[in-house]
């Protein structure tokens, strides 16, 4: 009641009160440390005498006791007690030098210092926002049950194709230590609401900082529609449908592109979406150009890195969804205009190894030969779009772009014929070829039953039969006229009644007739050591049995080495 019944007559006199109370500011010496304390209830009869009445006293005396503190400038051992004492001689000017502007209405800094805007240079917003870090990084430092002082609405597209998601290049990518890519989507923004819900002006503002507000959770498919215009050149139905999925938990952190960092409280709204045939060669198109997107399976998404360097903002989903993350991204739907023709292990099929070799198609132990005869530059063509689907590493060079999905761009027009060529040849015997715009191919299969023909690799059983030792498998290499299909090599360890059981398989002995084995169910037994390791290399099994005694699969070449002969 006080400070109100003062409130006329404190105003004129306030720089008056502010330089009474600067020669009452405790000192420091600059060097050593020699300090002075003053009694608290001196600045308050400072305050006093400058003509500011006792309640308006204490009230201004305990907003700048409030904020030197904030600042870390007083000794907090010493406030208990009633006195102030700066902490050190620096800390000193930086309260005399806030004494100063304050007392004189001056600023600290320049008047358009904080004003927002794309003409602010890049090197003013790097130092708010370096300032803004270290306020609110100390603060959160200080007290962990701080309050964010932002808030952000996000709308996020979940778009899957295979097991892998799609991710954009973030705004703040070449800073240190930030995360590259985030998903798509992004901020909402007072443009998304409807003009009329704008009539009321500022007072919207309010609105649009509350983490649950109504308004903005109306405006949110707005959003996710602007975002995806900007950042995948999308556009709602004609290239995509869209559906609410998941609303996450708030979510805190201290985060904010450029010179809007601060301790924010997100609130997430996930989307899913489904492509047309048009949005998805528009997707692809945008993938080929920008250069900002990029697919990141399950587990890259939970790494901290993947081998590239990138790395995936998605902090809000582990928070929500803990060690389940894995199972809440698999439960999302396919975003493809069409999924694949070919899934399920009936459906497998081993590419073949030569141009007019067979292909080998169906469950494991009941495979049938497909014959489908190709010209050498299709069969080439073939084990490029097989190598791209089982994501296998590729030397690229000109008229090749590869693209997520198990998608590649052919850029010159003999690539492209060829590329019609090989679907003509195919298409009577297996769905297998998916063409898009003329340029766009892919293999419409299940990369998990995608298989390559044994022909195509090499082993070696290394080791002792007394102790164990190693089966190593390499995938050979392949040279196309678009680059080289990288071989790859897996080793496993294997105890000595494998190896054994791999030895007799290998002399074309059946296991069951040697008395040194534990052969029982001995495919089972491989099966359960190898096939997971020889799937993942893009061969269906390294055995085969049936009509013929049981051996290695024919065709298989073996790297001759000491080992591999003892």
């Amino acid at each position: 009641m006080l400070f109100r019944s003062h409130a006329m007559t404190a105003i004129p006199t306030l720089p008056c009160a502010l330089n009474e109370l600067r020669r009452f500011l405790p000192h420091h010496a600059e060097e050593g440390s020699l300090r002075e304390a003053i009694p608290e209830r001196d600045l308050v009869e400072a305050l006093l005498n400058a003509g500011i009445g006792e309640e308006a006293s204490a009230l201004l005396l305990a907003m700048l006791r409030r904020q030197f503190d904030a600042l870390a400038l007083l000794d907090r051992m010493e406030l208990p007690q009633g006195r102030w004492v700066f902490v050190s001689f620096p800390a000193s000017l930086v309260a005399r030098s806030l004494f100063e502007a304050w007392a004189g209405g001056q600023s600290v800094l320049p008047p358009d210092y904080w004003e927002q805007g794309d003409h602010r240079p890049s090197s003013g917003k790097e130092e708010q926002r370096a300032i803004l870090h270290r306020i609110e990084s100390e603060r959160l430092q200080q007290n962990p049950d701080a309050r964010p002082v932002r808030t952000v609405h996000v709308a996020w597209a979940v778009i899957r194709m295979g097991d892998r998601f799609l991710l954009h290049r973030r705004e703040d990518r070449d800073r240190p230590g930030e995360k590259t890519h985030v998903l798509p989507g992004g901020r909402f923004n007072p443009s998304d609401i409807p003009p009329a819900e704008l009539k009321e002006g500022p007072g919207v503002l309010r609105k649009i900082s509350d983490p649950r507000s109504p308004l903005v959770d109306a405006c949110l498919d707005a959003t996710l529609v602007r975002e995806l215009d900007e950042e995948l050149g999308l556009r709602p139905s004609e290239d995509y449908r869209f559906e609410r999925w998941q609303r996450l938990p708030p979510y805190r952190g201290l985060a904010g592109t450029g010179n809007r960092h601060a301790y924010t409280e997100y609130a997430f709204q996930l989307y899913t979406l489904k492509l047309t045939p048009v949005g998805d060669v528009r997707l692809l198109n945008r993938e080929a150009e920008s250069g900002a997107l990029a697919w990141f399976s399950i587990a890259e998404l939970a790494a901290p890195l993947r081998a590239d360097g990138s790395s995936a903002y998605v902090d809000a989903l582990h928070a929500a969804w803990g060690g389940s993350i894995a199972d809440r991204l698999a439960a999302v739907p396919d975003s493809c205009a069409q999924p694949p023709a070919m899934r399920g292990e009936t459906r497998m099929l081993d590419l073949p190894a030569t141009p007019d070799a067979p292909w080998a198609f169906g469950k494991p132990g009941k495979e049938r030969p497909l014959s489908i005869a190709l010209e050498d530059a299709e069969w080439r063509l073939l084990m490029l779009l097989g190598w791209h689907a089982r994501r296998f590493s590729f030397a690229a060079c000109e008229h090749v772009r590869l693209l997520g999905g198990g998608w590649i761009r052919l850029d010159d027009q003999a690539a492209c014929a060829l590329g019609r060529l090989l679907l003509e040849k195919t298409q009577q015997e297996l769905s297998l070829i998916e063409m898009r715009d003329g340029q766009y191919l892919r293999l419409s299969i299940d990369p998990d039953i995608l298989m390559f023909s044994p022909a195509l690799f090499s082993y070696a059983i290394e080791g002792d039969e007394r102790t164990g030792g190693s089966l190593r498998v390499t995938r050979n290499a392949v040279s196309t006229p678009w680059g080289e299909l990288v071989g790859e090599t897996t080793n496993q360890e294997v105890n000595r009644n494998t190896l054994r059981i791999l030895r007799a398989l290998e002399h074309g002995e059946d296991p069951l007739g040697r008395r040194d084995l534990l052969a029982g169910d001995w495919e089972r037994n491989l099966r359960q050591q190898l096939s997971p390791q020889l799937r993942r290399l893009g061969l269906r099994k390294l055995w085969a049995t049936g009509n013929k005694a049981s051996s290695l699969v024919e065709g298989i070449q073996q790297l001759v080495s000491t080992a591999s002969l003892r």
